[in-house]
Order: structure tokens, then sequence, then C-alpha cells
């Protein structure tokens, strides 16, 4: 399993998790996982996340933690992995604000392709 963190600014942060090769994921070959989290003094906060854990669909879902629970969004409908990382950093930026694309940009520009 591959996984790391990137940072977007002394506040935020990006987890991703990249799983190991499984035939049940169609298009990606594995199970991914990138996640938006909010650093705390005690610990970090969980604000978005996008998955292909659903693997009856092909394309990868995004979750948002709104009033403490996940509410999930059909935001993503292709498999380009450019316009995916796109579309996240737009989910990203509409939760840090306006001010923050730029840093958001460089973030996001530093993931790999799952199917890799």
């Amino acid at each position: 399993m591959d996984r790391g963190v990137i940072p977007i600014n002394k506040e935020y942060e990006i987890e991703y998790r990249y799983y190991d090769r499984d035939t049940n994921y169609k298009y990606f070959n594995r199970k991914f996982e990138i996640y938006l989290l909010q650093k705390k003094t005690l610990g970090r906060n969980y604000v978005l996340h996008i998955d292909n854990a659903d693997t009856s669909k092909m394309t990868p879902s995004i979750y948002i933690a709104s009033e403490g629970k996940k509410r999930f969004d059909f935001g993503i409908t292709t498999l380009n992995w450019n316009d995916i990382k796109t579309k996240f950093a737009e989910y990203i930026v509409g939760e840090l604000g306006e001010k923050q694309r730029e840093n958001v940009k460089k973030a996001i520009g530093k993931l790999s392709s799952p199917k890799i």
C-alpha cells in the first residue's frame, strides 16, 4: 500500500492511500482513498474524501462531512484522472475558500494516478 501526506497550508493537508492491486476494481485496478483533513492541536478532523470503494460503479465518489455525517455526492462522472483531480480540487476550494486555490492546485498536482 502506498500512503502519504501532502500539506496544503498550515491548517489543512491531503492524505492519500493507494492499496495493492485488486481485480475487483475494474478501471483503476486498485482501491484508492484521498482525504482532506484539518490539522488540529489534538488530532485531525475529517472534511471530505474521494474513493472508489463501491466496486459496482467504475467512477469514484466524493463524500463530504456535513453536520457530523458523511454525505454522498454524485460529483464525478468521468474516468479521466486529470478531470477527477480537477473536480476534487474544486470541492476542496469550495470548503477552504477561493484564497486557497493556488495552494490546493499545487497539492493536488502532486498526486499520482492510482492506475500506475
